[in-house]
């Protein structure tokens, strides 16, 4: 039986509707309004090529159908042995990489570094969440931040709040999970009055046992309800004066509406599944061919067959193996190889925007801005969503949010030797500073994104002027009068000619001998 709380495909069978569905008037929160209706069947095909083989297998009646006379036991090896190619998730997964492929930029105060460590308070980063977040995202068209705080009455002061750990949180909310809202007025960016999260949880159960709930939250502006299928069994308030609920979208339609931006992949990818089982199961029944016995009675106590027995016949029988024509299995692989290469082609193209092919330079960067520019709408979707989410928590707080910022550069090209040389050369000759050259190195991959460029900037800096001091003290012991050691060895000779009284006399009397003495060698050469 499927039961997680984050997939649209219900253990009853509900699949939604292909158009807009009108639920009509209701007295409990345990119904989807029409656009979650209008959704669910795209929500149905990401869930099924997203969540692995076992789903797909518990789906075996819409995705994998039994065929006309084809026998329950048949039937049921032939959905054993299916496998789901991870193609989609794979997709999902890399391009959620690229986006966040840098850490997430925190310009605040210490408090909000401390709290980007665990914004979901089970010890997950705001990297690690965004993550989350964004492959949900990128699933089923958009997800959503709710930030909680946690109501403690018998918290008075600051100290009870920080010996207690009470702080914000955020939880991440599936599309699916969402199954209605209300808005202030028709206007589209109006506020929310009204968000209905639909949730499974896990209740205690008499002494040691449990056991799943299905439950509703009602958030509306200061006051939530909590529901589950029998009425109300909780009710509470909070300070903020509007739902503290921020959708992340992918690929947005509305207000909290939206498409699934590889939803053509996805069907793509179910395809590839249903024709690659059909292909596993046809070499496992035909792939052995079948031994012959031609002119043979039926033999009571059967007959071995082997590399270690032999078969005596009498004239006229035959012994023969009659194997299946290969051209058939061909025919199917070369068609699963085709959809492999369509679902490498549209993914890389749709998303990514690359080729496989040859191109010219200018076709290359039209493709780079192609893609810099999809990925950059979902960075920039995802970048402001935090950011909400952020000054939600700090309302909570009554403090200053910090600035949010993802870097854009999604190209993984790294620096090669030669790059790194060419640039190393203009540092060298003062045509770029040295913070370009190391935001140089650091954007191509050569210094880890740990490295703190300021911090490196003054340390070079500081090590730079230390050896320039070092070398104006090496040249002024060298270079001045009566401080070097020929001029130390001088004072020490005429000493040693203290009988002489003009050794004795005054610095006049020195320097005159000098110049004699300069004469001297003058008129000697």
């Amino acid at each position: 039986m499927v039961l997680p709380s984050y997939n649209a495909v219900r253990a009853d069978g509900w699949t939604g509707s292909p158009g807009y569905y009108s639920s009509g008037p209701s007295d409990t929160p345990f119904v989807r309004d029409g656009s979650v209706h209008a959704m669910t069947p795209d929500w149905n095909v990401m869930a099924a090529v997203t969540n692995g083989s076992d789903y797909m297998k518990e789906l075996h009646g819409r995705y994998l159908p039994q065929e006309p006379r084809e026998d329950d036991d048949a039937y049921a090896a032939r959905i054993n042995r299916s496998v789901l190619s991870p193609f989609t998730l794979r997709l999902i997964e890399n391009a959620a990489g690229m986006v966040l492929r840098r850490p997430i930029g925190i310009d605040g105060d210490r408090y909000w570094k401390e709290f980007s460590s665990n914004v979901d308070g089970l010890g997950s980063s705001i990297n690690e969440y965004a993550r989350r977040a964004l492959v949900s995202s990128l699933t089923y068209g958009h997800s959503a931040v709710l930030i909680d705080f946690p109501n403690d009455p018998g918290i008075l002061t600051l100290r009870d709040e920080i010996q207690r750990g009470r702080r914000p949180y955020f939880i991440n909310i599936d599309a699916p999970q969402i199954w209605g809202w209300r808005q202030e007025n028709t206007n589209p960016s109006s506020k929310l009055t009204q968000i209905r999260l639909h949730e499974w949880v896990c209740i205690p159960d008499g002494e040691f046992g449990e056991k799943r709930e299905e439950q509703i939250r009602v958030i509306r502006p200061n006051r939530y309800e909590t529901w589950n299928t029998e009425g109300i069994i909780s009710t509470g308030t909070y300070s903020l004066d509007e739902i503290p609920l921020v959708p992340i979208y992918s690929n947005r339609t509305g207000m909290l509406t939206s498409k699934p931006p590889l939803l053509d992949i996805a069907s793509l990818n179910i395809t590839h599944y249903q024709r690659q089982a059909d292909l596993i199961n046809a070499l496992h029944i035909a792939a052995m061919p079948i031994l012959v016995l031609e002119g043979w009675d039926d033999q009571p106590e059967g007959t071995s067959v082997g590399v270690n027995y032999a078969l005596s016949t009498v004239p006229g029988n035959k012994v023969y193996y009659v194997g299946t024509d290969s051209s058939s299995f061909n025919a199917q692989q070369e068609e699963i190889n085709q959809l492999e290469a369509q679902m490498a082609s549209l993914g890389v193209t749709k998303l990514l925007g690359q080729k496989f092919v040859a191109e010219s330079a200018d076709a290359k960067r039209i493709d780079q801005a192609q893609a810099n520019s999809v990925l950059s709408i979902i960075s920039m979707e995802l970048e402001s969503a935090l950011q909400q989410a952020y000054n939600f928590a700090a309302l909570y707080l009554n403090k200053t949010p910090p600035k949010i910022s993802l870097d854009r550069d999604f190209d993984f090209y790294r620096l090669l030797g030669q790059d790194v040389a060419v640039i190393g050369d203009l540092n060298e000759r003062g045509a770029i500073t040295d913070k370009t050259f190391l935001e140089i190195l650091k954007s191509g991959e050569i210094l880890p994104d740990t490295v703190d460029l300021t911090r490196e900037l003054a340390e070079t800096k500081r090590l730079k002027e230390a050896k320039r001091n070092e070398l104006l003290d090496t040249g002024t012991v060298g270079g001045s009068v009566g401080s070097g050691p020929e001029n130390q060895t001088r004072p020490r000779a005429s000493g040693s000619r203290s009988n002489n009284p003009s050794s004795r006399q005054g610095g006049t009397q020195t320097e005159a001998s000098r110049q004699a003495q300069n004469g001297n060698r003058t008129s000697g050469n």
